[in-house]
């Protein structure tokens, strides 16, 4: 709602004598009130939702540190995939060439040169490359989805950023446009003060009223100013680090899903990117579950060896190795990792009981939210057109001018409820969207923005 015809009655007919004669300019208010270099600045750069959205995914500083963890995931993955270094072969090559035999002379009889050569080959058991190749697998799911859910988290947060500093736009807007029209009107009235028509009174309510809008219109810029920081930052452009500032209006989101709270739960369940990485987590402690019991699996190295002794003897045969594990058997071992998969298993349960909780919770406050948007947009309506009546009485001289600053107040109070209630009901809606998992608003970004499959380093 825009307070223009309200204000161009108030200023020219505040009364018949007042509409009758010829008024000088108005003094306009003061430059570091009225622009402030917050909504007349030259420099500004308009910022849709939309475009906010994909700023932040391309250019968010955590995003943007956060998605290289995917190619190190993925390194570890293909390194899982190849056989350890503990599995290369071991040979082992001993040369005796200076081998003496006691002369019964007196003295030392040099021998022929003793060899032995042999070639170990570790052989694992257990399914262990496997079983760490699932880990990585899983590190790897796990990783991808940390990425989706940082990457949700931060265009909720563009979401209600770009919706609170627009709310706070206007909320100036309207703090502005009240504090023109107390100035306009602390003139009008100091002119009827002079010609006899109002009483000292009425000046010193004018004084008072204008004082105490210049100080609101203050607070609602540094309001503005902290919203529109925080906004910048969130995108993270240096380049737009000054100039950034919301467009658009601020109103209920369009599209939105029907509200069938047993229908977004299941979406909730199977999409959420909090749930997945859970999941993936819970598979990444069962695998190392696993590796634990096969570790527990000695590994025998076996191989050929060829020895020549000093008299010229060859042998030929066949050696193998293995530990003992008398010292540690690895059974505590396999306990820990049993017992981290049951406290990720069990996390995992809790992830999906919060996330029904969260969206059951969300969906009440949005509906209840909307439903009474609605009603305040109709009796916002309602006391505007008091306001109007009151405007032709005053100007008609049948009220006096603190009836009219009354109802004039209750109408901006009216105006700032219903800016209140949009703003809570953007909220309540980016609520929804974190517990659900934020379809809608991921649906605006390029598919090129959500690409997380694997880097293709093989």
């Amino acid at each position: 709602m825009r307070y223009g015809h309200v204000l161009a009655a108030l200023w020219l007919g505040l009364s018949p004598a007042a509409a009758a004669e010829t008024d000088p300019p108005l003094a306009p208010l003061p430059r570091n009130l009225i622009e402030a270099g917050v909504l007349a600045a030259p420099d500004q750069t308009p910022l849709d939702l939309e475009t906010a959205l994909q700023w932040t995914l391309s250019s968010n500083p955590d995003l943007v540190a956060l998605r290289q963890n995917l190619c190190v995931s993925w390194a570890a993955v293909t390194v899982a995939k190849k056989f350890p270094m503990s599995l290369n072969p071991t040979v082992s090559v001993d040369v005796r060439p200076w081998t003496f035999e006691r002369d019964t002379g007196g003295g030392a009889r040099q021998l022929d040169t003793q060899i032995t050569v042999s070639w170990l080959q570790p052989i694992e058991l257990g399914h262990r490359r496997f079983r760490r190749s699932a880990i990585a697998q899983a590190a790897y799911t796990e990783t991808q989805w940390n990425i989706v859910q940082a990457e949700l988290l931060a265009l909720v947060q563009t979401y209600r950023l770009h919706q609170t500093a627009t709310y706070r736009r206007e909320k100036l807007r309207v703090a502005q446009q009240l504090a023109e029209f107390n100035v306009h009107l602390l003139e009008v009235v100091r002119r009827q003060v002079e010609a006899a028509q109002f009483s000292p009174a009425d000046l010193v309510l004018a004084e008072v009223e204008n004082q105490s809008m210049v100080q609101r219109l203050q607070t609602a810029q540094q309001e503005y100013l902290d919203a529109l920081t925080e906004l910048r930052k969130q995108i993270g452009l240096p380049q737009y680090a000054r100039s950034a500032v919301p467009a658009g209006e601020l109103k209920l989101p369009d599209g939105v899903p029907p509200a069938d709270e047993e229908r977004l739960a299941e979406i909730a369940l199977a999409s959420h990117p909090e749930i997945n990485a859970a999941r993936a987590r819970a598979a990444a402690s069962h695998a190392a579950w696993r590796l634990a019991r096969a570790e527990r699996i000695p590994v025998p190295s076996v191989g050929p060896v060829y020895e020549s002794d000093e008299s010229g003897t060859t042998f030929y045969g066949l050696a193998v190795s293995t530990p003992v594990p008398l010292l540690n058997s690895g059974r505590t071992l396999v306990y820990q990792q049993e017992m981290q998969h049951s406290r990720d298993l069990v996390a995992l349960e809790q992830v999906r009981i919060r996330t029904i909780a969260r969206v059951a919770a969300s969906l009440v406050k949005w509906n209840q939210t909307k439903d009474l948007v609605a009603k305040v947009y109709a009796s916002t309506e309602a006391i505007q057109g008091e306001a109007k009546k009151m405007e032709r009485l005053y100007s008609a001289g049948q009220t006096d001018l603190l009836k009219l600053l009354q109802v004039r107040q209750r109408l901006i109070e009216a105006e700032n409820a219903r800016l209140d209630l949009a703003w809570q009901a953007t909220q309540a809606y980016a609520d929804v969207l974190a517990a659900v998992g934020a379809a809608p608003l991921l649906a605006s970004v390029p598919p090129e923005a959500q690409d997380l499959e694997s880097p293709g380093r093989e």
